[in-house]
């Protein structure tokens, strides 16, 4: 069994909700855009002595979800949390590479299909080459 210990203080209070947008929001992990109607992670507390609000995307809120289900232990924190996800599957690798063969593969997908969605939604798409390459 291995123990967690994560090295930062925990909020004073916090309050989590997943609601569906009304307006349009960026994502606190990835900077892509939250559109009417899309469901999101919406986090407000206190840590330090100083009040936030945080909003994820559906996408990294489910990369999260993978992670916490798939490595032993994940400390991470808002507006870091895909990096930290990456450093746990990275240590978790390392001590177990047999029993975790997939695993940097299946993180790394997900991001992949999070950057491509957020690309599909970028009002500043690349122009395609008219040159047929």
């Amino acid at each position: 069994m291995i123990d967690c210990y994560c090295d930062f203080d925990p909020p004073e209070f916090w309050s989590h909700r997943t609601p569906v947008a009304r307006k349009k929001h960026r994502c606190e992990e990835c900077g892509g855009t939250i559109l009417p109607g899309d469901r999101y992670e919406y986090v407000a507390g206190k840590w330090e002595g100083y009040f936030d609000v945080f909003k994820t995307c559906e996408r990294c809120h489910d990369i999260r979800r993978w992670v916490e289900n798939n490595v032993p232990c994940l400390c991470w924190c808002h507006g870091n949390m895909i990096e930290d996800c990456k450093e746990a599957v990275e240590e978790a690798a390392f001590r177990a590479p047999e029993e975790t063969k997939g695993l940097r593969f299946g993180f790394l997908r997900r991001v992949y299909v999070r950057n491509k969605f957020n690309q599909s939604r970028s009002p500043y798409k690349r122009p395609q080459s008219s040159s047929g390459r």
